[in-house]
């Protein structure tokens, strides 16, 4: 007896689009999500480090301006017991004067419930001169205020 001749069986059709597709969506949900743990981890960063910032920030505008008063009141309470409101402008006016900033750094660290930053900032002075200085923050009723040397 002949056997009839069997026909291969044709191998399943490719779902390579379908595959495709997939990878492509789970590729673009897991890249949205990064994107968006990115965007709250960097506004959760500001939300820290602006404060601080903005009060070393209005410190240095002030000596910017020659405004010394306005200056003397971003100074912290111990900042302010030892130096007095005219060594402090004594101190400024024997230093070249500022004319210009950059704010390069903020670090806000909490030990044990006590809140201090440090800002780094380039200082432009008249003389042309960059000086690289850090400010001692402290916060003292709700606001950040310079502490330690403040020039």
């Amino acid at each position: 007896m002949v056997m009839p001749m069997r026909q291969p069986v044709p191998p399943p059709p490719r779902r390579t689009l379908r595959t495709v597709v997939i990878v492509v969506g789970v590729i673009m949900a897991l890249c949205s999500c990064v994107a968006a743990g990115g965007y709250f981890f960097i506004r959760g960063v500001e939300q820290a480090t602006g404060p601080a910032r903005q009060g070393a920030e209005e410190f240095v505008a002030d000596l910017e301006s020659g405004n010394v008063d306005a200056a003397y009141g971003r100074l912290c309470a111990s900042t302010t017991s030892d130096f007095t409101r005219e060594a402090f402008a004594q101190g400024l006016s024997g230093q070249s004067a500022i004319r210009s900033h950059e704010i390069i750094g903020v670090n806000v660290s909490n030990v044990n419930g006590r809140v201090s930053a440090t800002v780094t900032a380039n200082l432009t002075l008249d003389s042309g001169f960059v000086d690289r200085h850090t400010f001692a923050l402290v916060q003292e009723d709700g606001q950040w205020k310079v502490c330690g040397q403040p020039f």
